[in-house]
């Protein structure tokens, strides 16, 4: 009797004999624990055997069953049963019996359990057709459902190689491909090539059937741990370095402010890499952008996609892995993602991959610090729960430094509490001997915590105590008490101002405290951040370097402590133009973090917070741009409840998208601040308020909204000078716009009057030789040109010129910025041979980088042209300018400013 072929919804299995073990749904050969390669054909020609083992399998069966009937060489059959008998060994190889010109028999006995279904194809794909779009792959097996429809493993015909491709054909599964596309151009594009996350290498979304091209990553975890010889073979601590390196991979897209969603074993692939495995994270179809507007600024929208909606899904994912607030409704965070790694944590710790998370799970759990690591993953209030993927890792890490100081400091307790019992007897006798032997025990029990990590939350929590103890006693008695200047209270009598008082604190600091240099670090910081606040960088500076060698010194360079204050420092270091000093310290900071710059940290932070403030306080806008983009995903990652911290970086981005010809994204940013909660002026200051404010005025400058930017402005200074005094560096600032404000609304005599306030201030403020005193400098002379006091304008210019030459090079922007106006001065003093000189050596890029108005190469090439007109060259001056004004039009430069040079061309055309 002819038996039918295989149908669509047949289940597959998984067979074992003898030493081999074949499974049909993952279409793998085991034999003697090893995994043996097997062609597609001997494969399903193996399978038609095991179904029927200890039966005859005519040949005309195997041809129907396994060719489908289609035409073959006579050998083929033959062909494979000998690949079958080669793969399986000599020993195995003789259950294959060969009954000439009728068929084969694969003898018993054969045990099989259900391993999976054959999975039937919506889409009209099946096995060795030609990928559609993709003649060189052909698909192989479909390895089965997905959010996109179907997926499928595809091979290369010549080279063999693999490749995943998931397959859908309507727009609900399709927004899945796009949306999984989208994000891991994120994830590339932000972290680059990673061999721990698929690739995806192509797609199409243009015709039917759309699909998503990956990269083989292999079986998938779960199926990968019932392997022989299974995942409960490996150690404790194999399983351990499978899951960090699992845990790893979901660190790196949460420091991009990508989340999973969908973290289990399923979603992670397995293949051998040499003599080690290689996971990798794969599916993020179900994932979330924390910040969608990182696609624009990586210009990811360029692919056309539509994934506003796509990315902003909640409570997708698999039921087991679902943090517990995502069931009741909440949106998804890192720590829905952590509370999923807990759990595998947790599954692998136990060698059981389908293991729920029950009451009772502590009970499997023999480590008590793994114990409590899960525990700290898994709460169920989010809360409580870790806040980031590294802190968990990082525990982990560090579990045999934790467990031995645990040991000594429970060994030190046991210590101390013998020797307390055999003292009482005696303190009656010698009671200041029992005294200082049972404190002198005590003591080292508490020193045994100095061996803790600094993640251990009651070692940290005792230091930060202690310093914030001491802190008190420094703000309250020294700052604030009444010997501050001297043993009399009559010292504020005269209402000392604030600096009056950090200067007298300073002076007593290391007198009062002469302790531990962590300690003095704690209070040289306070002191440095409470100089910063004010503007004083001077005095701020060696304040924060005396912390940071105390920190060094107490704590070692690689300390976390000690990397955030070089950060701390570099970052008032530009503010005092001393650039190659702070890049120096950046780079030395970074060098010391390592690897813990790639993660999701408090170190990563800051470290793309201070080198934003290098760069910008250098006018290297775009990068800046990175360094504070970068930072701002990571704040809302780890600090989101920090609204100033949150303002500060919205703001930062503000004045670099002002300064790359971005105005109305500034504005955005701007209002968005002003709009009240969580920005108030309660938790962001005053300071913070007026800010926002100056970089409205500037947005609204940029779009050649002059007369409304000037209230707005003036309430800005205004602010600042509330919030810091007239010479704060914001209200310096803020009255230096305002005085190019009514500048550009034509008012030159008041906009000369308030530069000359600025330049007067920025003296008392920084001195003659600092960037910000020397750029209000160049600032003046240009207010001079202005309103025709040419003379004084000219040596003003030149006198600014020299200064920044001397601080940023003959590259410096400035230097640019000072040129330009040189040469506009020198051309109206009829110097123009000078002025063509000095317009040449001017960088367009550097130029532009100085200020938020475009358009600034068109408009130096419209000054180079007056000054070739000038000089008689009339036909080369007036292309140039007509070239000069397409330009400047095309790249938004203002009417205002392009008027004289409209006027000059009118006058240049006109007849003779």
């Amino acid at each position: 009797m002819e038996r039918p072929a295989l149908a669509d919804e047949s289940p597959l299995y998984r067979y074992r004999f003898g030493t081999a073990e074949f499974d049909e749904a993952r279409r793998e050969l085991w034999v003697g624990g090893l995994l043996v390669e097997l062609e597609q054909k001997p494969q399903q020609v193996l399978a038609c055997l095991l179904r029927h083992a200890d039966e005859v399998v005519n040949r005309q069966e195997l041809f129907d069953t396994v060719w489908e009937g289609r035409p073959t060489v006579d050998n083929v059959l033959a062909n494979a049963v000998a690949k079958i008998r080669k793969a399986l060994g000599e020993t195995e190889a003789t259950r294959i019996q060969t009954l000439p010109r009728i068929g084969y028999r694969l003898t018993g006995p054969v045990e099989r359990g259900v391993s999976g279904r054959r999975l039937n194809s919506r889409l009209d794909l099946a096995a060795d057709q030609m990928v559609p779009g993709r003649e060189h792959f052909i698909l192989d097996r479909q390895l089965g459902p997905a959010h996109a429809g179907e997926v499928w493993l595809a091979r290369h015909d010549k080279t063999g190689e693999p490749r995943v491709y998931k397959f859908s054909a309507d727009g609900e599964h399709l927004a899945a491909l796009k949306r999984e596309a989208t994000l891991y151009r994120v994830l590339h594009d932000t972290l680059g090539e990673r061999d721990d996350i698929i690739r995806v290498l192509d797609w199409n979304f243009d015709q039917l059937p759309f699909y998503l091209e990956c990269e083989y990553g292999g079986c998938n975890l779960a199926d990968w741990a019932t392997q022989p010889p299974g995942l409960a073979a490996l150690p404790l601590q194999q399983r351990l370095h499978l899951f960090l390196k699992i845990a790893d991979a979901v660190a790196a897209a949460h420091s991009v402010g990508v989340l999973h969603k969908d973290l289990k074993p399923a979603n992670v692939l397995v293949t051998r890499n040499g003599k080690r495995w290689q996971l990798r994270l794969a599916d993020f179809g179900s994932g979330r952008l924390l910040d969608p507007q990182r696609l624009e600024q990586l210009d990811i929208t360029a692919m056309g996609l539509t994934v506003t909606q796509a990315l902003s899904g909640d409570s997708s994912g698999t039921v087991l892995y679902l943090a517990p607030e995502l069931l009741s409704g909440a949106a998804p965070t890192v720590r829905s993602d952590i509370y999923a790694l807990g759990l595998m944590l947790y599954q692998l710790s136990v060698a059981d991959l389908r293991r729920p998370l029950a009451p009772g799970w502590e009970q499997d759990i023999d480590d008590e610090l793994l114990r409590e690591d899960i525990a700290a993953a898994t709460d169920g209030n989010p809360a409580r729960r870790l806040a980031s993927v590294t802190a968990l890792t990082d525990r982990l890490r560090s579990r045999d430094a934790r467990r031995d100081a645990r040991q000594r400091l429970r060994d030190a307790e046991v210590r101390a509490h013998n020797a307390e019992r055999l003292l009482e007897r005696s303190r009656a006798r010698r009671p200041w001997i029992a005294t200082a032997a049972v404190l002198l025990l005590a003591g080292l029990a508490i020193s045994l915590w100095q061996f803790m990590r600094a993640h251990d939350a009651l070692e940290q929590a005792r230091r930060q105590t202690a310093i914030a103890d001491a802190t008190n006693r420094f703000l309250n008695d020294d700052l604030l008490g009444a010997g501050i200047g001297g043993d009399s209270p009559a010292w504020y009598e005269r209402n000392p101002s604030l600096r009056e008082i950090l200067d007298a604190a300073a002076q007593r600091l290391d007198q009062r405290f002469g302790g531990g240099p962590l300690l003095r670090a704690g209070l040289h910081q306070t002191l440095g951040r409470a100089y910063r606040s004010t503007g004083a960088y001077i005095k701020a500076e060696p304040q924060l370097r005396s912390a940071v060698e105390l920190l060094q010194r107490g704590a070692g360079a690689a300390d976390e402590r000690s990397i955030l204050a070089q950060y701390e420092l570099a970052g008032v270091l530009s503010h005092l133009s001393r650039f190659k000093e702070a890049g120096a310290l950046l780079d030395s900071a970074d060098a010391s973090a390592g690897a813990r710059l790639q993660s999701v940290s408090e170190i990563a932070l800051r470290s793309h917070l201070a080198r934003g403030d290098v760069l910008y306080q250098q006018f290297q806008v775009a990068p800046a741009l990175v360094q504070y983009r970068k930072a701002d995903n990571l704040q809302r990652l780890l600090r989101p409840e920090d609204a100033r911290l949150s303002a500060h970086l919205l703001l930062a981005i503000a004045g670099c998208e002002l300064r790359v010809g971005h105005p109305e994204k500034a504005g955005r940013i701007a209002r968005r601040v002003l709009a009240g909660a969580p920005y108030t002026r309660e938790r962001i200051g005053l300071a913070g308020i007026a800010l926002a404010r100056s970089r409205l005025g500037d947005a609204l400058r940029g779009q050649q909204r002059y007369r409304e930017a000037i209230p707005v402005t003036q309430r800005s200074v205004e602010d600042y000078e509330r919030a810091g005094g007239p010479d704060s560096q914001g209200a310096i600032t803020a009255l230096s716009t305002l005085g190019y404000l009514y500048s550009l609304t034509g008012d030159d005599a008041r906009s000369l009057q308030i530069q000359r306030e600025v330049y007067q201030r920025s003296l008392h403020r920084w001195g003659a030789r600092n960037q910000y005193t020397l750029v209000e400098l160049l600032n003046l002379g240009s207010a001079e040109q202005e309103s025709g006091d040419l003379d004084n304008a000219l040596q003003h210019i030149r006198q600014a010129a020299a200064g920044l030459a001397a601080i940023g090079g003959e590259g410096s922007p400035t230097l640019q910025a000072a040129r330009v106006a040189e040469a506009t001065v020198l051309g109206s003093l009829g110097r123009n041979a000078k002025a063509l000189q000095l317009i040449e050596k001017v960088d367009p890029k550097a130029y532009q980088a100085t200020t938020s108005d475009p358009g600034r190469a068109a408009v130096l090439k419209a000054v180079k042209a007056q000054i070739l007109l000038d000089m008689g060259e009339r036909r080369q001056g007036e292309s140039l300018l007509r070239e000069a004004l397409v330009e400047m039009r095309s790249d938004g430069v203002s009417n205002d400013e392009m008027a004289p040079f409209r006027k000059r061309l009118a006058g240049v055309a006109a007849p003779d």
